[in-house]
């Protein structure tokens, strides 16, 4: 009887000891699922909308010719005066001459740094817009050379130029800043890099122009890319090409930058001129420099699957469609050989990022000339476009999106010039010179070009760089 009793009890203890645990279980596990008070503050902050920076551009200057005595066959100089058109919708535009790299006759022989300030309280910077034109005639280069006034950037692709016998190409580092910029090249051919002692560690002083002879860093190079990239300050890269074949000039070109890597590439305004007298006067050794041409390149290691297509602008017969691989790290041209007279938009679809431009030319009466077409990223909103004086003038628009858009062209005085840009096609409006408001066209491409009895050139016009961006401040 005692033993059953001892049994009981040591039962009951055993019991107890149990429920204790399973409820001190519940009470950590009740602990660890349900939801903890929330004591955490937020950090007091505001938002705070910096006013936006003074706008800069920077305009290339006259047209270079390398000097004919062979000891001072890199020493390059000034040929003439660039004809320039600026200004904003507000305030006045500030100028000053960098100092030139060339040797020059004159002071305004140099380029032309431009600068639009933020009038005070307000909360959007003025549109500001620039241009430049020159039609250089001389004994060893002439054609008409056009360029847009452009921001400086840190990086930026030059799809122009060639070092074979009879083309020369000047790489123009023009630095508006203040302090130095650190300028490396990295040179891209139709054979691949090029390894270039001197194509690194470039300096180009604050406030100054320096100018790189590309012969001297890629010999014979038909097709090269340059790839400008800065430390410290910001430089304007512009290519610089003239053609001469035997003792005849064939053309001159300033070509600006072209659009960053991209899988889409939207080139506004090819315009193919006397297509019929090229042909005619092709030979086996001339067809890749005087022919239209799609020049190419893949900065990433993966082939590009590349699709070109040409939509013809308003008046202008129906394009074609190009395709082909273009392999990793070299520089490739496509003929555009099924194309008419006229004007278009080319674009270029790639399965990997490239950067791509498009090279004409134009047989005159008397001359030759050619022009190059650079890919630029769409308008963000209204924009002031500058036009110098220069032969037949067009403002070209290249509409990628699917819905037809409306456009007007304002000028300083005068009325203003509507047309209608259809959806994937593209539209011109003929122009004189002077600086035009252009509204409605977010989200368009643009370009402008200049077409005369053998002239012809070209310059993109591009959105304005970001001059502030709002700021989150968190005070202590």
């Amino acid at each position: 009887m005692a033993d059953r009793r001892a049994l009981a009890q040591g039962g009951a203890r055993a019991i107890g000891a149990l429920v204790g645990v399973g409820i001190a279980v519940a009470v950590i596990a009740g602990a660890t699922l349900l939801p903890l008070p929330d004591f955490a503050i937020g950090a007091p902050s505001q938002t705070v909308h910096p006013v936006p920076a003074d706008q800069q551009r920077v305009c290339p200057g006259p047209v270079l010719a390398l000097a004919a005595d062979a000891g001072q066959a890199s020493r390059p100089s000034a040929i003439g005066n660039a004809s320039s058109v600026y200004g904003t919708d507000g305030p006045d535009v500030q100028t000053r001459n960098l100092t030139p790299d060339a040797s020059a006759d004159a002071p305004d022989q140099a380029p032309l740094a431009l600068t639009a300030a933020t009038p005070r309280g307000a909360t959007k910077p003025p549109l500001f817009g620039g241009a430049q034109i020159q039609n250089v005639v001389s004994p060893d280069l002439s054609g008409l050379a056009a360029a847009s006034c452009a921001e400086a950037s840190a990086d930026s692709w030059l799809v122009a130029g060639a070092t074979t016998l009879g083309q020369t190409s000047l790489v123009l580092l023009s630095n508006p800043t203040s302090v130095d910029a650190t300028v490396n090249l990295d040179i891209f051919t139709e054979t691949g890099r090029v390894s270039a002692p001197g194509a690194t560690g470039i300096v180009v002083p604050a406030g100054a122009q320096k100018v790189v002879p590309l012969a001297g860093l890629a010999p014979s190079a038909t097709a090269p890319v340059v790839h400008v990239s800065t430390s410290g300050g910001e430089v304007v890269a512009t290519m610089q090409q003239s053609f001469e074949q035997g003792i005849e000039p064939r053309g001159a070109e300033l070509a600006g930058p072209t659009g960053a890597p991209s899988r889409v590439q939207t080139i506004s305004g090819v315009t193919i001129a006397s297509l019929a007298a090229i042909t005619a006067a092709q030979s086996s050794e001339s067809v890749s420099v005087e022919f239209p041409t799609v020049r190419l390149f893949v900065p990433g290691t993966q082939d590009a699957q590349v699709t070109i297509g040409a939509v013809g602008e308003s008046g202008t017969a129906a394009g074609d469609s190009y395709a082909q691989t273009v392999k990793a790290g070299n520089v490739a041209e496509i003929p555009l050989d099924h194309l008419k007279d006229g004007n278009f938009t080319v674009t270029v679809r790639s399965s990997v990022p490239v950067v791509a431009a498009v090279r004409t030319s134009v047989i005159g009466s008397k001359t030759r000339d050619f022009a190059w077409f650079v890919s630029s990223p769409p308008l963000t909103g209204d924009q002031l476009v500058a036009i110098p004086v220069g032969p037949k003038t067009l403002v070209h628009f290249a509409n990628v999106e699917d819905k037809d858009v409306k456009v007007k062209l304002q000028p300083e005085s005068g009325s203003p010039i509507a047309l209608t840009v259809p959806a994937e096609g593209g539209a011109n409006a003929g122009v004189t010179a002077g600086r035009y408001t252009v509204t409605g066209a977010e989200g368009l491409v643009v370009s402008v070009s200049f077409a005369g009895d053998g002239q012809a050139s070209s310059y993109a016009v591009s959105p304005a760089g970001p001059l502030a961006a709002p700021i989150e401040v968190y005070p202590h």
